[in-house]
């Protein structure tokens, strides 16, 4: 029997990972409910973050951070 953590869940949650793992995954939510209630709690966050609208940052932020990050490349030691 494996532990099914909660990066098991995300990946199940995205369908990401081996078949076999998934398999397992699917089988043991179908009966313990407190795996099941994890990975609904998992699928809510989830749903609620896709319906956020993100905003691109102003392109002179990014032109900063660049900037700033390039300085540190450039520095001799």
């Amino acid at each position: 029997m494996m532990n099914i953590t909660q990066d098991d869940l995300l990946q199940y949650l995205y369908n990401e990972g081996n078949a076999e793992k998934l398999n397992y995954i699917k089988s043991q939510l179908e009966f313990d409910t407190e795996l099941l209630e994890r990975y609904n709690l998992l699928k809510s966050g989830k749903n609620k973050l896709d319906k956020i609208k993100l905003l691109s940052p102003d392109s002179r932020s990014v032109d900063n951070i660049f900037n700033y990050s390039q300085q540190g490349i450039n520095v001799e030691a």
